[in-house]
């Protein structure tokens, strides 16, 4: 696969991540957010293990350690998006956790004890007065702290599995890791809702439909295709792409979810897309040298 086709390939998958959210968020209205996670990604799991099934009989042993690591850290990264997405918009949800996109390059300035560049930081800057004023709208409409730190940690997670998903996915089979990863993220949620005893099933077709959504556009392609990306893009640019996912998600939820835009909110959406794109310039700039 030439690098062209993999970038257009994430973004394809950003964009299915995008719809996610507002699908996430009607079905929480029913359902608990461990049952949906539990039924959507062990759906995903099996239509894939039966669609793959000769990549999977043939899995060695670095796709399937990836397949585990990154399915366990995954699932971390969609709890706290879950629980969050019970107490804010979707779009504030989508953009917040994105903050992912500037969060890689500065983990990894941390990792190699370097310093990050000035426009990183000025970037991370918007970013964070951005939700900064996210985060008043919510307040002030009913929501609670509890529901933006939940989103930020869901973004600190987002940016530690992209960088983890570049590393696992260098010297192995990429698909085989993306199934193995629902596979694992479908028991995990399973044994959260059987443990905390809100296991539950859909029961309508509205329900069903939505689910259907999320299994076969947002987990099928979404996730099981992104390693497979990922294997030609480096970890900053996988991050850029991933612009597509608020933007999706934020249009989603305005015009479709009827979700307001004050004028608070409209800041604070403006100052992190701004971050988001300054942030692509960037890098585009930086691949031409």
């Amino acid at each position: 696969m030439s690098k062209t086709s993999a970038k257009i390939l994430l973004v394809a998958v950003f964009i299915a991540r995008g719809t996610s959210f507002l699908f996430s968020k009607t079905l929480l209205q029913s359902l608990s957010p461990t049952s949906i996670l539990a039924v959507r990604f062990l759906l995903a799991f099996l239509i894939l293990a039966v669609i793959f099934h000769k990549k999977l009989l043939q899995c060695d042993r670095n796709s399937f350690r990836g397949g585990i690591i990154l399915g366990a850290l995954y699932t971390l990264c969609m709890f706290f998006e879950m629980y969050g997405l019970r107490y804010v918009d979707t779009g504030v949800s989508s953009l917040v956790e994105n903050m992912a996109i500037v969060m890689v390059p500065l983990f990894i300035a941390v990792l190699t004890r370097t310093l990050p560049k000035k426009k990183t930081l000025f970037c991370a800057f918007l970013a964070v007065v951005g939700v900064g004023f996210l985060s008043i709208t919510q307040y002030s409409s009913g929501g609670s702290h509890t529901g933006m730190i939940l989103t930020i940690l869901a973004a600190v997670t987002y940016a530690i599995c992209i960088m983890a998903t570049e590393k696992v996915s260098r010297d192995a089979e990429p698909v085989t890791i993306g199934i193995i990863q629902l596979g694992t993220m479908g028991v995990l949620s399973l044994l959260a809702s059987l443990a905390s005893g809100d296991f539950g099933m859909p029961q309508t077709g509205r329900q069903w439909g939505l689910l259907m959504l999320l299994v076969l556009l947002c987990s099928c392609f979404g996730f099981a295709f992104q390693p497979l990306g990922q294997k030609y893009v480096a970890a900053e640019e996988a991050a850029v792409l991933t612009v597509v996912n608020p933007l999706t998600a934020s249009l989603m939820g305005i015009l479709i979810a009827g979700e307001s835009l004050s004028l608070l909110k409209a800041v604070g959406y403006a100052l992190i897309l701004t971050a988001l794109f300054l942030y692509n310039r960037k890098a585009r700039g930086a691949g031409h040298g």
